[in-house]
């Protein structure tokens, strides 16, 4: 049975909430398991960087559930669950039906230029089911040629895929595309739980596949296809963009907020255009603790700006509303100098040209490089001191107390239940001070429950899911430079409760260098079981789960350690985070993790691999899976209007089964690279790039954006 996979399923049926706004573009359309392709098997194209899928497909005995993306130019990454109507776990039909994970690699070695070139074909190699259970694992290479609206594929596929393919396809419309394949697929070796998942008497009939796809204006597609000479197919799916918003029909807009208007210097008082920008700025544009100084000198108008970001998950998103809002407002200005600042701290500087303003407004920006004339550095403190003799900026700590509903679901976490979920009321405090201080609090009131995860083997056990008022999450984080201002060293700290199952403290030490993309550091943590039935109660020792029961034992060691030595670097254009960490994880093994986070503004996805000496069963290595970081504002902020700092944070294991606490890091409130991530110069200058190109390409008059088809190949990439 694949245990491993049950988290991975329950974020990729949760995500199916998490929609988003695409335009419906020819080619590219899905394969039953999820990847780009024809019917089965894959072709050579993919959708553009950043773009992706969430779907499911029905093909009796199969049922496929998938997240693909475009993770890289030239790299599409599809993660999906598998479910099999012929197979029960352990074959007792008293239990679920058999579910298996899988994660499919395409690299696009080539792209064609069509139809220029349409002689030339675009070129893939790729591999399916790479890890896990390897049900379904097979290697392929394919040729894709594409002339205007038409495509033909040749390809190798080994294993299950069995030898050569091919396959044609026609959009006849922008709504409509025709596919149809020539199919070798081996369903006679597909075995799950010791017994063959397509029996005798539903074995293929037919070698040739044929359907259509349609796609609405919103990017939602459906496929009706007729398969394997006996059997109607069913699938759909929505188009997502990780660079815009997640929930509705709008692409994301940066009006000038308020109403504002452009002045000009004549006749403005000066103390009076400062005072109107604090406001409207604090107002509606969400930044906290403002301080604002006008310079005049031979050299020209200097504006020096300070603000503490407090409403958006993106640190570029709200520097970019600033610029926006700026624009529209501020008079003639020869330099603009902005001071992102965390809790008071700052963190970043920018230098932008005063004509910067002038090209935002009338949205004549580069397209290539709208930032090209700025200069992004680290911050200092002598960089928001006041224009008067007062010295430093008087910060102000914001006290922030709401109550919501929030809802908790659980999708395939036991053996016979497929969908349980519980209704909380929220009580949530933030507190946002001064002098790098933070402090963030959650406490559950369950409206109602019918989670009762508990089984056999024990390995499903969420017990904080309970009927208890309970503390989610509780404590004071902290992030200072070391030292002094004239160096990068900065000091990360936290201490409280982290989740629902872990109390505790972590500390970080990290080394930046100039641009941000390189640093070094260490991390120190000590942590402890919380016990899942008290209001903040911690365990009496360590708990572990067997039988449908929650054992604390006394006798434990009741607290953990662990300590690393840390690395990082980000990869310039892709804005891909390489990080490395080597030490002791909580179940006192030794080794080593690696992941790679790819971002797109505030939404970031990658992957990590852990290797202790304790590895999971059958596998030469401890843990591998996926890291997510989902804004909420991307979603719920397009139907409320509200924009939110929130980010959904969750590394989800891949694999089958694994010892409970070996490779794990125990619990966090707010990681460096979650403070620190977009707030490097380098970062900051990229994101904003971005940003600014999405707001002068904006059309006022059809509410939608241009989305660029183009992919690049790993070749291009190379040669570049």
């Amino acid at each position: 049975m694949d245990i491993g996979a049950i988290k991975l399923r329950r974020v990729i049926l949760s995500s199916l909430l998490i929609l988003t706004f695409s335009t419906a573009s020819y080619a590219a359309t899905p394969a039953n398991p999820g990847f780009t392709g024809l019917w089965e098997y894959p072709t050579a194209e993919m959708l553009p960087d950043g773009h992706g899928r969430i779907g499911l497909t029905k093909a009796t005995p199969y049922n496929h559930y998938f997240i693909n993306l475009s993770w890289l130019p030239w790299l599409e990454v599809n993660a999906r669950f598998n479910t099999f109507n012929t197979v029960y776990i352990g074959g007792e039909e008293r239990w679920r039906r058999y579910m298996d994970k899988s994660m499919d690699l395409k690299f696009i070695l080539w792209h064609s230029k069509a139809p220029e070139h349409w002689i030339i074909p675009s070129v893939a190699i790729g591999i399916t089911d790479m890890m896990g259970t390897e049900l379904m694992k097979a290697e392929y290479a394919v040729a894709t040629w594409r002339y205007n609206q038409f495509a033909a594929t040749v390809g190798y596929g080994t294993d299950r895929l069995n030898g050569a393919f091919a396959g044609v396809e026609w959009d006849v419309t922008d709504w409509l595309t025709i596919k149809a394949e020539y199919s070798p697929l081996d369903y006679a070796n597909d075995t799950a739980s010791k017994k063959r998942i397509v029996p005798d008497d539903m074995l293929p009939t037919k070698k040739y596949n044929a359907g259509i796809v349609l796609r609405t204006p919103w990017g939602m597609e459906g496929s009706a296809s007729y398969q394997r000479g006996y059997e109607w197919v069913f699938g759909i799916s929505q188009r997502i963009d990780l660079k815009g918003p997640y929930i509705g029909l709008t692409s994301k807009k940066y009006d000038s907020p308020c109403d504002a208007r452009v002045a000009i210097w004549d006749g403005v008082d000066k103390d009076e255009l400062i005072s109107k920008l604090k406001e409207g700025l604090e107002h509606c544009v969400r930044v906290r603790n403002i301080d604002i100084k006008l310079e005049e000198t031979d050299e020209g108008r200097k504006l020096y700006m300070a603000y503490d970001n407090y409403g958006y998950a993106s640190h570029a998103e709200a520097m970019t509303r600033v610029l926006i809002m700026l624009s529209g407002v501020m008079p003639e200005t020869d330099e603009l100098i902005l001071i992102h600042k965390n809790a008071g701290i700052p963190v970043v500087k920018a230098t932008f040209p005063g004509s910067l303003l002038f090209d935002i407004r009338a949205k004549t920006l580069r397209n290539d490089n709208p930032t090209h004339a700025a200069v992004f550095a680290w911050a200092a403190s002598e960089d928001i001191k006041a224009p008067d003799e007062e010295g430093f900026l008087v910060e102000k700590a914001q006290n922030e107390l709401k109550g919501m509903f929030v809802y908790d679901f659980r999708v395939d976490q036991t053996l016979r239940e497929t969908y349980m979920d519980r209704l909380n009321f929220d009580v949530i405090y933030n507190g946002r001070f001064t002098d790098g201080f933070n402090m963030t609090a959650d406490v559950k009131f369950p409206f109602y429950n019918n989670v009762d995860i508990s089984d056999y083997t024990g390995l499903f056990n969420e017990k904080d899911l309970n009927d208890e008022v309970r503390i989610q999450q509780a404590g004071l984080t902290y992030a200072n430079k070391l030292f002094d201002d004239n160096n990068q060293f900065w000091l990360f700290g936290e201490g409280g409760y982290f989740d629902e199952e872990w109390f505790g403290a972590n500390i970080w030490a990290r080394y930046y260098d100039k641009s941000g993309r390189l640093w070094v550091g260490t991390r120190a943590s000590l942590t402890h079981d919380r016990d899942p039935y008290s209001f903040g109660g911690l365990s009496e020792g360590v708990l572990n789960y067997w039988n449908g029961r929650v054992y604390d034992d006394p006798t434990s060691n009741e607290w953990y350690t662990m300590a690393f030595l840390q690395a990082g670097y980000n990869v310039t254009g892709l804005d891909v985070d390489i990080n490395a960490q080597w030490g002791r994880f909580l179940d006192k093994d030794m080794g080593y993790k690696i992941e790679a986070i790819r971002h797109w503004d505030d939404t970031s996805i990658g992957f990590f691999y852990i290797n202790t000496d304790v590895h999971a069963p059958n596998k030469s290595f401890t843990m591998a899976g996926v890291h997510l970081e989902i804004p909420a504002d991307k979603w719920l902020g397009t139907w409320f209007g509200q924009p939110s700092s929130h980010i959904w944070d969750q590394e989800t294991p891949l694999l089958s089964l694994w010892h409970m606490h070996s490779g794990r890091e125990g619990g966090t409130i707010k990681t460096p690279e979650r403070l620190m991530s977009q707030l490097r110069p380098a970062a900051m200058k990229q994101h904003v790039d971005m940003l600014l190109r999405d707001y002068c390409s904006y059309d006022d008059n059809n509410n939608n954006d241009e989305i660029s088809q183009e992919v690049t190949s790993l070749m291009e990439y190379l040669v570049k």
